[in-house]
């Protein structure tokens, strides 16, 4: 559990970092830029490192005029590659936004609000104002010539947004974007995020290099990159509460407070509505829809009645550490303000005018162009699942296996028909089907049936393997505030009643400084199968294998595997999850590096004596 401890002290040492912003924020601010600037001091030791060390050869030899020896090719060639590495992790390009950009005298009563929000927020100039089809809005800032000739500043709003709030809610959004800009925060954040974006850049080209300094740039981005994140990510918290005091300054107290209240009721729906629909559709079709934004908005117009005390619970939990917005609750209550939903007057979406038809069909042109590639690649890898569909489609009576299977292929790849009864139809065909239940049961609960939540108690009850996969549901239905309140009532005392076995399950897995790990006990053909799955990803160099001893004789199996991760350390994450999927041993398996867990590394070694894989 040493990733849970370190999330721990990250989140210790931001709410220690949140309480020094806000004593003394400018003090805090000159601390950030003087962390950014250290890191770019790094960077500049590398590079003058990589291509110093070249340059300096060349300009030596021709002072002092020697002949060129062959054997500085030796040096120069792998040097120049260095460099060349290096240069390229740090040459970034930033275009403008996105999306439909307005011309000058287009959707005027637009333009004229966004003008008058702009000049009583003490906001710069907008170099354009940008129309996109995110359901969001935000304020970009653009360097010129790395910021020596200022920005450029940009205004996007998503029409989404505009269909779903009044003329008023979207002047509170539009105040607080340009409370961002007032506040220099477009610039800084920019500048923030440059630096980030070189950093990992500047990781992921060394790390395959090797060399002394390589590690050395290594070890210095594991001390600093954590503290450069939690530094700079609270600043940019305390950003979005300057900019929501702007907002209410600006357009009102009552427009911010709903605008942020509908647009966190929309976005839980859209996320877990639409957006898996969507998904569906790039699996079934092969073309894109034409009109995009049309089904974006039938979408918000079955949106559900907004419970304001449950919706405010589903997102006072904590917030996501890369996720800069503060939570609603935290939002709603800065200056003390209500909860209450305003009545809308002025749809947004009339402040474009005749434009709107131009501008959706745009934009729809401008999504079909770039979910073309993805979308084309969804379809392709789910061929064989169409042809599995076609081929019991045309069979006459299915099997149990085959039923589900069907009822499975429906949900995959019909986003237009209720798979509900065919699952229900699989579970009459075999009544033991812990998979056929526990689908009928999430189905059911996401219609707001409450007899899902009963069948989903006989399923936990009937299968313990049921427990981590229900809870893992619970959890998102936790921060689903569009579900019916009955349901929500009974999924509580489900969770409560559940809570103590989930956490036991959850606690046999992992590896824990204090885990008792024995020999791995397993046979050799189990260990040649070990050997030739971690030979399939070349950056694993080493492995030892050990085993979590537990108090039950019959508990099932738990592994705990070191690897040596020869790869880069921001792909070491995704790697690690890949060497999990890909294992085939007789029970679940934990794989980590000593980078992250040093003193089971130590005690798993150990016990391991060997290696029990070493890459030739």
């Amino acid at each position: 559990m040493a990733a849970k401890a370190s999330e721990q002290r990250y989140k210790a040492l931001i709410e220690r970092l949140q309480v020094q912003a806000r004593e003394a924020p400018q003090a805090y601010r000159s601390r950030v830029m003087l962390l950014a600037a250290l890191g770019y001091a790094a960077i500049g030791a590398v590079l003058l490192v990589a291509v110093g060390l070249p340059v300096g050869i060349v300009i030596a030899l021709l002072v002092t005029g020697r002949d060129f020896d062959p054997w500085l090719l030796m040096v120069l060639v792998p040097q120049g590659f260095f460099a060349a590495m290096v240069v390229r992790a740090l040459w970034l390009r930033f275009g403008a936004p996105s999306g439909y950009r307005l011309a000058p005298g287009e959707a005027p009563e637009l333009q004229a609000e966004i003008e008058r929000l702009r000049l009583a927020a003490g906001a710069p100039p907008l170099a354009a104002v940008v129309i996109d089809s995110e359901l969001n809005a935000g304020a970009a800032s653009m360097p010129r010539l790395l910021g020596l000739l200022g920005h450029h500043h940009y205004l996007v709003i998503g029409l989404p947004l505009m269909r779903l709030l009044d003329a008023a809610e979207l002047s509170a959004v539009i105040a607080h974007e340009f409370g961002h800009f007032r506040g220099g925060h477009g610039r800084f954040s920019a500048w923030i995020y440059r630096v980030r974006i070189s950093w990992y850049r500047m990781a992921e080209a060394m790390a395959g290099s090797g060399g002394a300094v390589s590690r050395l740039f290594l070890k210095f981005f594991d001390w600093y990159v954590p503290y450069f994140n939690a530094y700079s990510f609270v600043m940019a918290r305390e950003d979005e509460f300057e900019a929501d005091a702007v907002s209410a300054r600006v357009a009102g107290e009552s427009a911010r407070v709903s605008a942020l209240i509908r647009l966190a009721h929309a976005s839980q729906w859209i996320e877990r509505r639409f957006w898996p629909s969507m998904q569906t559709r790039m699996r079934a079709q092969p073309q894109p829809p034409v009109q995009f934004n049309a089904m974006y908005a039938a979408a918000l117009r079955d949106l559900p009645p907004i419970d304001i005390p449950r919706l405010l619970a589903s997102e006072a939990r904590d917030n996501d550490l890369t996720d800069t917005h503060p939570t609603l609750p935290q939002r709603v209550s800065a200056v003390g303000a209500a909860p209450v939903l305003r009545e809308q007057a002025v749809p947004a979406i009339a402040l474009l005018g005749e434009s709107l038809s131009t501008i959706e069909r745009k934009l729809d042109t401008q999504w079909r162009d770039d979910i073309k590639a993805p979308w084309a690649s969804q379809y392709a890898a789910a061929e064989p699942e169409r042809h599995r569909l076609d081929a019991l489609e045309r069979r006459g009576e299915l099997d149990p296996a085959e039923t589900l299977q069907y009822a499975q292929l429906i949900e995959s790849l019909r986003p237009d028909i209720e798979p509900l009864r065919f699952y229900e139809r699989a579970l009459e065909c075999a009544p033991d089907s812990a998979t056929a239940q526990f689908k009928v049961a999430l189905l059911r609960i996401e219609a707001g049936d409450v007899a899902g939540v009963e069948q989903l108690r006989q399923t936990m009850r009937l299968d313990a393997g049921a427990i981590r996969p229900a809870f893992e549901k619970l959890r998102g239905y936790e921060r689903d505030a569009t579900l019916s309140p009955g349901v929500t009532a009974a999924l509580s005392a489900l969770r409560d009643e559940f809570s103590d076995r989930a956490k036991s399950l959850e606690a046999r897995e992992g590896v824990a400084g204090d885990d008792d790990l024995i020999a791995h006990g397993l046979d050799d053909a189990t260990l040649d199968g070990l050997c030739e799955t971690l030979y399939g990803i070349p950056q694993v160099g080493q492995a030892w294998l050990a085993r979590k001893r537990f108090d039950l004789a019959d508990a099932p199996a738990h592994y705990a595997l070191l690897v040596t991760w020869r790869g880069s350390v921001v792909s070491e994450a995704a790697g690690l999850k890949r060497i999990v999927a890909a294992l085939r041993l007789p029970g679940s398996v934990s794989v980590f590096t000593e980078s992250t867990h040093k003193t089971e590394a130590q005690r798993v070694r150990g016990i391991c004596g060997g290696p029990v894989y070493r890459r030739s």
